[in-house]
């Protein structure tokens, strides 16, 4: 009698068995669901923006370049074909034209070559080091308004954009309160200049110089302390005499402040400001200094004389 019941447990276990399957035969592997793998590329490690701003260069046909965004993901370059703006960016491994709101009006061309982009992560960390954010970094090249073309990397959201100049060197920031700032300053204003209308410093803005622009505007170079050279065209009849740029030395405006202080009308925290100008047609420019609440008017020596 127990032959029958045997026969029947091991025939049921058997028929339990023949229905089980193992796991890996019912789970397909996960490369036939998963699709092709994406690539990941690192615009910041060494070599790699630079690669990538080439390869971007070659789809768009041409090297002539008026600007060059560049993050960690992606890239854009744009550039001037038949007069024309095109850009081109490389976005989820793709490379492809965009449409983009960046038009040519004559800002200066430059090449890739002229520019120190082999490392873009050293840069954004010396740009960390100084606007404190490191949130969203992007790098971009473009003419600053001035006619020089500059390197910048800002963060979203938005804190102190960092320049630096094509070679990768941080453009400095200027102190208006030093004697070494107000020569800087006044440098990088003047440019290329070699007369002006008029010429100034302004302790909480910058340096600047004004020369015509037409018969009827007049064109100002602003150079602030952290922002490069930028151009600003007024409608203002240039009425004024013009001089010499070689005749403003930052020497002698530091010694009329240097002065003050001795007199204690200038401590650091006083807002002070000159202007060049020969408004009184004499030949001559003189020194208009305002600081604090005192007026005073210099020769281009720094000597008062009488207004």
């Amino acid at each position: 009698m127990r032959a029958p019941a045997l026969t029947a447990a091991v025939l049921a276990f058997s028929l339990l068995g023949g229905c089980t399957q193992p796991a890996s035969s019912s789970t397909p592997p996960p490369s036939s669901s998963a699709g092709p793998t994406a690539v990941s590329l690192d615009l910041t490690a060494p070599d790699q923006a630079r690669a990538m701003v080439r390869r971007l260069i070659a789809k768009a046909g041409t090297p002539q370049l008026i600007q060059v965004e560049i993050t960690k993901e992606w890239a854009a370059i744009t550039v001037v074909k038949d007069s024309q703006a095109e850009t081109w960016a490389w976005r989820d491994n793709t490379i492809k034209q965009v449409d983009s709101d960046v038009a040519y009006v004559q800002q200066t061309i430059f090449s890739i070559d002229d520019f120190n982009i082999t490392d873009v992560g050293g840069l954004f960390r010396a740009a960390t080091s100084i606007s404190g954010s490191d949130s969203d970094q992007e790098l971009q090249i473009v003419d600053s308004s001035a006619g020089q073309v500059f390197m910048s990397v800002s963060t979203v959201p938005e804190s102190r954009t960092v320049f630096f100049y094509p070679d990768g060197a941080l453009l400095p920031t200027l102190e208006f309160s030093t004697e070494g700032g107000i020569r800087l300053g006044l440098e990088d204003a003047s440019g290329t200049r070699t007369t002006a209308v008029a010429i100034g410093v302004q302790s909480n803005l910058g340096a600047w110089l004004d020369f015509p622009g037409s018969t009827t505007t007049t064109i100002r170079r602003l150079r602030t302390a952290s922002v490069p050279v930028t151009i600003n065209e007024r409608s203002q009849r240039p009425d004024l005499p013009p001089f010499a740029v070689s005749r403003v030395r930052a020497s002698a405006i530091w010694r009329v402040l240097a002065d003050a202080r001795q007199r204690d009308a200038f401590e650091l925290g006083t807002r002070w400001q000159v202007t060049i100008d020969d408004r009184a047609r004499t030949g001559v420019p003189r020194m208009y200094f305002t600081i604090g609440t005192t007026s005073l008017v210099t020769d281009l020596d720094g000597h008062q004389v009488s207004p």
